[in-house]
């Protein structure tokens, strides 16, 4: 089958991008264009390149000292690494190939964060592409290409279904990076249902559900069944005994927050990678109500953290099982 595949953001997550492409092609799928934000773009890069099994047997052999190794880490500019050393490394695998010469089209996403624009790179440098997509604020600098200051494509596009959509396909898969933890949301969507019908506000409000907790600001159950009864007692007329009236005026309702400790392994990077991932889950679910993929393969966030990016091993398995489970599901 023709598959126009998406990869999404997420950091180290995206080494489960590999076991998912290795699924596809050991199941005899043909990926016919891709596109991909961050880590996604990285991925879906080297695999439009030919490259990526390159990269894979580079990748599952670092170490955590070997990626801290590659972090060249600067003081002067807006990030805390400059990334040469790790897209240096990247482009001598893609021999600094352009982007309209890949054999599969390819679209890297990338974000103006003056003007507040999506960018899309469909021509010039695949390596200065995937650099500014995966420009992650704070961690990697951004970087600028004709007059436009550009980072990650995460901040408004996490999973970019839309730049395939001109290349003729029978299916397009997308892998999510931002599954709540612990939880894996595996969707499979025909191309004819009912839900295809669904208007724009529908699919909106169906995919904002659970992510509104108003639970959170309720007061817990405000009685039991003793003060059930006398206030009930009340209600009916009858006026409760003064040892019910004490015992009602000494009980206390819970109070309207609980405040609660900070977790002790919590520190500044990881507010704002939970912030980021936390935007990106919701500006997902809005975009893929607009245009959604048939088939989604989502990774949870527990799966490893941001920057583990010596666990490719161990996420590319994640990535290649929740493959098998989605793709049989959906009869792939």
């Amino acid at each position: 089958m023709r598959i126009a595949l998406v990869l999404g953001s997420g950091g180290a997550r995206g080494y489960a991008h590999i076991g998912v492409i290795e699924e596809l092609k050991k199941r005899g799928h043909e990926i016919v264009a891709i596109s991909g934000t961050s880590m996604g773009a990285i991925i879906g890069g080297l695999e439009a390149a030919g490259n990526l099994d390159e990269f894979t047997t580079w990748a599952t052999g670092l170490t955590q000292l070997d990626v801290l190794r590659l972090y060249d880490l600067t003081l002067s500019q807006p990030g805390m690494i400059k990334a040469d050393r790790i897209f240096g490394a990247i482009g001598k695998m893609i021999d600094h190939v352009n982007i309209e010469d890949l054999p599969i089209p390819f679209t890297a996403v990338a974000t103006d964060i003056v003007n507040y624009r999506e960018v899309w790179f469909q021509r010039g440098s695949l390596e200065m592409a995937m650099r500014a997509s995966s420009a992650l604020p704070t961690f990697i600098t951004p970087v600028v290409i004709n007059g436009r200051l550009l980072a990650d494509g995460g901040l408004l596009n996490p999973v970019p279904v839309e730049p395939t959509t001109a290349v003729p396909s029978e299916l397009t898969v997308a892998v999510s990076l931002t599954g709540r933890p612990n939880r894996v949301r595996p969707i499979s969507v025909p191309l004819d249902t009912d839900e295809d019908r669904e208007t724009l506000s529908e699919r909106l409000r169906r995919g904002m559900a659970g992510l509104i907790d108003v639970g959170v600001f309720k007061r817990g159950e405000e009685s039991d069944d003793d003060s059930s009864e006398a206030a009930e007692s009340v209600s009916n007329g009858v006026e409760p005994t003064s040892s019910e009236s004490a015992e009602l005026n000494s009980r206390k309702a819970p109070p309207l927050y609980e405040v609660g400790r900070l977790p002790e392994d919590l520190n500044t990077m990881s507010v704002v990678n939970m912030s980021l991932e936390t935007m990106q889950s919701l500006i997902e679910r809005y975009r893929a109500a607009a245009h959604p993929a048939n088939v989604t393969i989502t990774i949870p966030t527990s799966v490893s953290g941001t920057l583990d990016f010596h666990k490719a091993a161990q996420v590319i398995e994640v990535g290649r099982e929740l493959a098998v489970k989605t793709l049989d599901e959906a009869e792939l």
